[in-house]
C-alpha cells in the first residue's frame, strides 16, 4: 500500500516532466572559428540541436555591431534535429577579433543566447621585402632577393609567380609553404629601354592573389 501511495505521488511529476524546447549550441558558448585572411569576409555556420521535446523556433538574433551579422532559418526545429545560424564578419581587423551573437528563441526558461565567436585575422603570407625600388642603366640586369613567410596556421600552396612584365623574372625554391615556413625568391630585372619600371610581381596562392611593387628609375 506504501508503496502504491509513493508511485501516486510521484505520478504528477512523471506526467508532466515536459522540458519544451531546447537550444543546445555545438561547440558552446565560446567558439574558436579560427585564422583567416584580414579583410576578406568572414561567413562561418554555427550549428545548434534541439534538445528538448517540443519545437524550437528561432525569434531573433543579432550581433554586437555592424561589421558582422547574422541570420537563422525560419523553420522550427523538431526535437532532436539540428540546425543552423550564418554568421558572416566583413574582416577587419588584425590579430584576435571577438564580436557576440545574441539568439532569441520560444524556449520557455533561458530563450537568451549569447554565443562568442573568436577569430584570428592575418596576412596569410608576408613579404621581405614588402617592395622593390631599384635603379640601373639600359642594358643593367638587376638581381634581387627576396622570401615569403607563411604566417598562417595551415599550409599554403603557391601555385604561380609572375609578373605584369616581361622583363621581370622570379623564380621560388617552394611552391609549398607550412605554418611558419619561408620560400626563398631569386628576382632578375632587365632594363631593356630608358623609361622607369613601374610594375609588380604576382604570386597566386590557396589564400588568394598578392603583389609585390615594382619600382627602377633608369639613369642615363
Amino acid at each position: 500500500m506504501k508503496n502504491l501511495l509513493f508511485a501516486l505521488l510521484f505520478l504528477p511529476l512523471i506526467t508532466f516532466a515536459q522540458t519544451g524546447p531546447k537550444m543546445e549550441i555545438v561547440g558552446g558558448d565560446n567558439i574558436n572559428i579560427g585564422t583567416h585572411r584580414r579583410g576578406v569576409e568572414v561567413v562561418y555556420e554555427v550549428q545548434f540541436k534541439n534538445v528538448g521535446d517540443q519545437d524550437l523556433q528561432i525569434t531573433g538574433v543579432s550581433t554586437s555591431c555592424g561589421c558582422s551579422s547574422a541570420l537563422a532559418g525560419s523553420d522550427a526545429i523538431k526535437p532532436g534535429e539540428m540546425g543552423t545560424i550564418k554568421f558572416s564578419f566583413n574582416g577587419q581587423g588584425m590579430g584576435t577579433v571577438t564580436k557576440s551573437m545574441m539568439i532569441v528563441t520560444n524556449e520557455a526558461a533561458g530563450n537568451n543566447h549569447s554565443v562568442m565567436l573568436t577569430m584570428n585575422m592575418a596576412d596569410p603570407i608576408t613579404f621581405n621585402p614588402q617592395s622593390i625600388i631599384s635603379e640601373g642603366k639600359v642594358g643593367d640586369e638587376i638581381k634581387q632577393t627576396g622570401s615569403i613567410l607563411n604566417s598562417y596556421d595551415k599550409d599554403i600552396s603557391i601555385d604561380e609567380i609572375t609578373s605584369n612584365t616581361p622583363v621581370i623574372k622570379i623564380t621560388s625554391d617552394k611552391m609549398t609553404l607550412h605554418s611558419g615556413e619561408t620560400a626563398n625568391l631569386d628576382i632578375s630585372i632587365k632594363i631593356y629601354e630608358e623609361s622607369a619600371i613601374n610594375a609588380a610581381i604576382i604570386i597566386k596562392t590557396s589564400e588568394g592573389e598578392f603583389q609585390i611593387p615594382v619600382l627602377v628609375d633608369v639613369k642615363n
